[in-house]
């Protein structure tokens, strides 16, 4: 039986964050993930000639070593998209998203770092951006995103969104889409050393006394044992805390209210809908949050004379729920429809085909003040266990570091105090 340094539990761009660092520092990580593919849900499906991101992907790059480190992966396959993402505001689209505009006009991405707020995100935006402007231009699209009043919002998740998560000048994106990226990252750890299996799932995390001993998997090879000291958990927290053995307290793996999303895939035979990669959305009327045109992103994503869009529909995987309840057709006219009115983007609906419609029941945690403690519960519990590291799920870039930082624990503990801190953006 082979015998590894560390198991990666998910390969999702953290779980391949980790892998990756792991197998370039010269250690051996298995990488295991139930799905078929790599990326978690940063995966690109291929239909009808288009080629389409699950939801919309920005790899926020924020230094030149990270910028390297792509580059290392993907080469002339990473190309730059010169537009930031823009909004709708009184029937216009304004460069910037709603966090980026600013009181006076102007959304240029700059933020602004005025007094703390309560802990809320209503009590973090109005604090720098006064709570007038906060009500009126921020309050709407956030909520609809989110599913809860901003004053429930915590105020984390509003500076993660301002700090970490904009572009105001443009973005870098691989031309093949994100599941590319994915890919090469796959790619480069088994070519350092590390394995990575797909269809395998975990089915027992053993952590006797308090410290791993072995991660049992199912999958093609039947099911195995593997006896290790080090994991990563790179999969939702609450799922592993379950699979623990002995098992930890039943608040710890109590289930939290998830936000969904439907996201739709409308094709138009047209070259282009609009110039703008990415465009938010408040307008109630309008059942999705955002909408990403491919080939805006890259002209490899969509066939000459013809473009596709995807619209992100955010509501509750519950019967009740206005936008999970409907079907599939009924969800993709109601799209197109808003296209036209109120949004004036295109003239007959009837023009936008149906390609299809992805259901992400569990798309992320909901954004509620009111749960925060049963979310971190799981995770504080994993944490505290000896040789288990987490590498909590973000933003592509922000789940890759999350990954490596995993991979540094491991590391130094493996080799000692003289391991650098961040091996993984070390170019091989």
């Amino acid at each position: 039986m082979a015998t590894f340094d560390a198991v990666v539990l998910g390969a999702g761009p953290a779980g391949l964050g980790a892998g990756l660092a792991l197998a370039r520092a010269g250690a051996r990580p298995l990488v295991v993930d139930p799905a078929d593919e790599v990326g978690g849900l940063c995966v690109t499906r291929r239909r009808d000639g288009f080629a389409y991101d699950v939801g919309g992907h920005i790899p926020f790059v924020r230094d030149p070593a990270r910028r390297a480190w792509l580059e290392s992966l993907l080469g002339d396959e990473l190309v730059w998209v010169g537009r930031p993402v823009s909004c709708v505001i009184d029937g216009a689209i304004r460069r910037g998203r709603y966090l980026d505009q600013r009181p006076g006009g102007g959304g240029d991405g700059r933020v602004w770092h005025g007094a703390a707020g309560e802990g809320t995100a209503r009590g973090e935006l109005a604090a720098r951006f006064g709570g007038p402007f906060v009500d009126r231009v921020m309050r709407p699209y956030l909520e609809k995103v989110d599913g809860v009043p901003l004053e429930r919002i915590p105020a984390e998740r509003a500076r993660r969104l301002l700090e970490d998560q904009a572009a105001p000048d443009g973005f870098v994106f691989p031309a093949r889409g994100i599941g590319q990226l994915m890919d090469a990252m796959a790619g480069a750890a088994v070519a350092a050393g590390a394995e990575v299996r797909l269809g395998t799932r975990v089915t027992r995390i053993e952590v006797p006394d308090g410290a791993l001993a072995a991660v049992a998997l199912a999958g093609p090879r039947g099911e195995e044992v593997v006896e290790v000291r080090q994991a990563v958990v790179a999969m939702p927290a609450a799922a592993a805390a379950r699979m623990l053995t002995p098992a930890p307290p039943g608040a710890t793996t109590r289930g939290v209210r998830m936000r969904a999303v439907c996201i739709v895939y409308l094709a138009l035979d047209r070259e282009r809908l609009t110039d703008e990669p990415w465009i938010q959305v408040d307008h109630p009327a309008v059942p999705f949050a955002r909408m990403f045109e491919p080939r805006n992103w890259s002209d490899a994503l969509a066939p000459p004379g013809r473009t596709i869009l995807g619209l992100e529909c955010y509501c509750q995987a519950e019967a009740g729920d206005p936008v999970w309840s409907l079907g599939d057709t009924e969800l993709g006219r109601l799209c197109a429809a808003a296209l036209a009115d109120p949004l004036g983007l295109l003239d007959d609906p009837a023009a936008a085909r149906p390609v299809e419609v992805l259901r992400v029941a569990r798309a992320y945690p909901m954004a509620d003040a009111g749960q925060m403690a049963a979310v971190r519960a799981p995770a504080e519990w994993l944490a505290d266990l000896n040789g288990v590291h987490l590498a909590p799920g973000a933003a592509v870039i922000e789940a890759v570091e999350g990954g490596e930082r995993a991979a540094a624990a491991i590391l130094a503990g493996i080799r000692g105090p003289e391991v650098p801190e961040d091996p993984a953006t070390t170019l091989p």
